[in-house]
């Protein structure tokens, strides 16, 4: 018997297929915001193994449209050209770190390739009705900020956002990917989406400044967080190109600050919120 979920993530539709109800069960809370029916493009499949050597170093390969590899207990094959994937976990307690493994690097591919948009690695706010993305390396204060958004701002991920030029206007899309080291306590799976106002490269600083950047610097910023993005040749070209149409339109500062809510009043009035 086949056990399956569909569900829909900033416009790109997947059907999940588990080993079992209980998997089936686990990831259906999880992804609850996102379920949807409608004609999958991409199909995945999670299967349960035998677990392999404790030692075995991690590894990941691309040949052609194929991507392979071994995480720790995770392993599996993305095939891009036939929008397919097959994850294999050595318990079921790994299978929902698989499949969002899985999900959010076939986004990383397809979104710039067919839709215009880019997964990013950051938080993503929407206060007064405007979307703010925050995007940068780990360590850099994105989940400091989305700490401080209580009260301020509603925090719709702290990991994976989308950034979107598919419609009339630039727009920020939440995801279900949470970061490993957000508190539980902060996780609230959302399926919503607001008009982008800005997007921000925060660094810690003894000062609140917003640096405007330039679209090439810009770029870069962006590219130096995304590496993995553009490890494949056939989908760099796709993902700068969106890049530079992204920060064409959407103003991208360097935000430096101090970890306080007067944060938030700064950005009023700076970004005139």
């Amino acid at each position: 018997m086949t056990h399956s979920l569909s569900l829909t993530i900033a416009g790109v539709s997947f059907t999940v297929a588990v080993p079992s109800e209980i998997w089936l069960a686990e990831l259906a809370s999880r992804y609850e915001p996102f379920l949807e029916h409608q004609a999958p493009r991409w199909r995945v499949r999670l299967v349960q193994e035998e677990p392999v050597s404790p030692a075995a170093p991690a590894w990941v390969t691309h040949e052609d449209q194929v991507t392979s590899f071994q995480i720790g207990p995770v392993s599996g094959v993305i095939d891009l050209a036939e929008r397919q994937a097959e994850v294999r976990v050595t318990h079921p307690g790994y299978g929902s770190s698989a499949v969002d493994r899985a999900l959010s690097f076939i986004l990383m591919q397809d979104l710039p390739r067919d839709f215009d948009a880019l997964l990013l690695h950051g938080v993503a706010l929407v206060r007064n009705g405007r979307g703010l993305a925050h995007s940068g390396r780990s360590g850099v204060g994105k989940t400091t900020t989305a700490r401080l958004a209580a009260g301020y701002a509603d925090v719709l991920v702290d990991e994976n956002l989308v950034v979107s030029l598919a419609g009339s206007q630039p727009t920020l899309f939440s995801t279900p990917f949470w970061g490993a080291s957000t508190p539980r306590e902060m996780i609230q799976r959302v399926n919503r989406q607001a008009p982008l106002h800005a997007l921000l490269l925060p660094e810690h600083g003894p000062e609140f400044l917003l640096e405007p950047l330039s679209c090439g610097d810009a770029v870069l910023a962006l590219l130096t967080t995304e590496k993995v993005a553009v490890e494949r040749v056939s989908s760099a070209a796709a993902w700068l190109a969106t890049a530079e149409r992204i920060v064409a339109q959407v103003p991208t500062y360097r935000l430096y600050f101090r970890p306080t809510a007067e944060l938030w009043p700064f950005l009023d009035e700076a970004l005139h919120l």
